[in-house]
């Protein structure tokens, strides 16, 4: 019985790990996949990792983390499983590429800038609100 409770214990410690390593993304339709994955789900750590890191990014982040906790437990289900649809990639440069899309959840078309920054894609998120960046 002590084995069990021990093993049933070990179990919950290693599923409660917050010191998760994410892969580095090789490619702009990586990145963005990752982070619209990671978004949807509520995952912002994630998401965190697979962004450009700058102030208004980081601040655009907490927004969108703040509102995505204002949603209903339903919304929030929902917005988790939509699937991504309509996939459109633009290359600007070898090191820019913007990603359009839409999400089953809203369908509302969006978009995220993959830039390359030392050999690792990832999402520059204040592009999604202002374009002409």
């Amino acid at each position: 019985m002590k084995i069990f409770f021990s093993l049933i214990a070990f179990l919950l410690l290693a599923c409660n790990n917050s010191s998760i390593t994410y892969l580095p993304a090789t490619r702009p339709l990586e990145a963005a996949r990752e982070f619209i994955e990671a978004f949807k789900a509520g995952k912002f750590e994630k998401a965190s990792f697979y962004m450009l890191h700058d102030k208004e990014n980081d601040k655009l982040l907490k927004e969108a983390k703040d509102k995505y906790y204002q949603f209903t437990k339903k919304d929030k289900r929902l917005l988790s499983e939509a699937s991504i649809q309509n996939v459109t990639i633009e290359t600007i440069s070898t090191t820019e590429t913007i990603i359009y899309y839409n999400n089953s959840f809203d369908k509302e078309r969006r978009k995220v800038k993959a830039v390359n920054q030392n050999n690792t894609w990832l999402i520059d998120f204040k592009y999604t609100f202002n374009p002409n960046l």
